[in-house]
């Protein structure tokens, strides 16, 4: 195992105490870690890269609260006061970055999972779990349907992993049978999205752990099985049909509090993510909303997607 790297970007060990002394014992509301271009709000969670991908990690705070990073594998280098690349291991699988604040306490706690590159996927498996292919032309130009560079290796070892507070990677596996290990895509930013809706849920009496998640990622070998149009967002890791259920009983709650469960819960649910939809906080974040009624194979449900553009059905 490599040399554990801690960069703490300090002025000098006087005004690292001086900071620490000045310190509150938690980190400020507004201090939040950002990798790459989207800032957590949250503690804990998982980011997903490709093997030695440079991935800039910072710490959305003032120069005078010191924070240090720390990676036990990969290369660290500190770029300015809070602010450091990381280089991804070339190996694939689970790697911890630990972040403290000036106290020494830990305050941002995330898993990066170094992704298996879409090069060793061949003739449609990887290490014997089938993907299928994806389209071989995007759909009008976007770059959106382009094919995903990697993909997530998820083993009985890791499926249980937190990428957030309220979610875990299990939940959002392709529902294709087959062993372990078996592999994914997911956006940080539908993990995001979750967690937003669930914050905004709690007014009307659910949280984000009541939010489950039906459907999150499908191979498109899975998704040509459920004879899903090839652009469906879920085959990028973008997408999640999703349910409120806090009794935990399979169904879709009674959102609506008519006393029926049926479509009009959906549509309860889908009304609320489309309000934030039209948020500042989320409007580049929330591009298709769905829909969908009751059938004998599962509960209503809505459909909630990253794209970049607008769609609703």
């Amino acid at each position: 195992m490599a040399k554990t790297v801690v960069i703490a970007c300090m002025l000098g060990v006087a005004v690292a105490a001086a900071a620490a002394a000045a310190a509150p014992d938690d980190h400020a509301t507004t201090e939040h870690l950002r990798v790459r271009t989207l800032t957590f709000p949250y503690d804990a969670g998982a980011v997903f890269v490709m093997p030695h991908e440079k991935v800039p990690i910072a710490v959305t705070a003032s120069n005078s609260r010191l924070f240090s990073l720390e990676a036990k594998q990969g290369a660290l280098t500190a770029t300015a006061p809070n602010r450091w690349t990381w280089e991804a291991p070339g190996a694939a699988g689970r790697y911890a970055l630990e972040v403290r604040d000036p106290a020494g306490k830990k305050a941002f706690d995330f898993n990066a999972f170094v992704m298996v590159p879409a090069t060793q996927v061949e003739k449609g498996f990887l290490n014997g779990f089938q993907i299928g292919s994806y389209p071989a032309t995007q759909l009008g130009g976007k770059p959106s349907y382009i094919a995903p560079k990697g993909f997530i290796e998820v083993t009985k070892d890791n499926e249980d992993t937190k990428v957030s507070p309220n979610f875990r990677l299990k939940q959002f596996l392709t529902k294709q049978k087959g062993g372990y290990p078996k592999y994914m895509v997911l956006e940080e930013r539908l993990i995001y999205v979750l967690e937003a809706i669930g914050t905004h849920l709690e007014e009307h009496g659910w949280g984000a752990d009541d939010i489950f998640v039906m459907s999150g990622y499908r191979t498109p070998y899975y998704n040509k099985l459920l004879d899903d149009t090839q652009w469906s967002m879920h085959q990028w890791g973008r997408a999640a049909d999703i349910f409120l259920d806090k009794n935990k009983d399979g169904n879709m709650d009674d959102f609506n509090k008519d006393k029926v469960v049926d479509r009009n819960d959906a549509a309860a649910l889908a009304e609320l993510v489309d309000k934030l939809s039209k948020a500042s906080e989320l409007a580049d974040f929330i591009g298709g909303v769905g829909i969908y009624a009751a059938t004998s194979a599962h509960p209503p449900f809505v459909h909630v997607d990253t794209r970049p553009w607008k769609a609703r059905w």
